[in-house]
């Protein structure tokens, strides 16, 4: 019995984690979302990170210009996996070309 309160608390507290987690990448998105509108920076782009991804996918993605925004948003959200090129054009929803 004891086993088996313990192995509920600690599922318990894996939600409850997992929860917290989504609730903080809301906020980061809302704050950042709201920083963008009103400043228009050009620290805010990314523009190394752009155009090396544009041109590492030019046969695979149609590349979209990401912010810095974007990229704090997408790592939050997707802490579990590495993100390169691929997955930061996957993830952002942009167009694969097919061919």
């Amino acid at each position: 019995m004891q086993w088996l309160c313990l192995f509920i608390f600690i599922l318990f507290l894996g939600f409850y984690t997992v929860e917290a987690q989504r609730q903080d990448c809301r906020r980061i998105r809302e704050q950042c979302r709201s920083c963008i509108r009103r400043l228009v920076n050009p620290k805010n782009d990314i523009e190394f990170i752009n155009r090396d991804c544009r041109e590492k996918l030019r046969d695979r993605w149609v590349w979209r210009d990401v912010r810095r925004c974007d990229m704090q948003i997408l790592a939050c959200e997707n802490h579990d996996q590495k993100l390169d090129c691929e997955n930061v054009a996957r993830l952002a929803g942009m167009r694969r070309l097919i061919g």
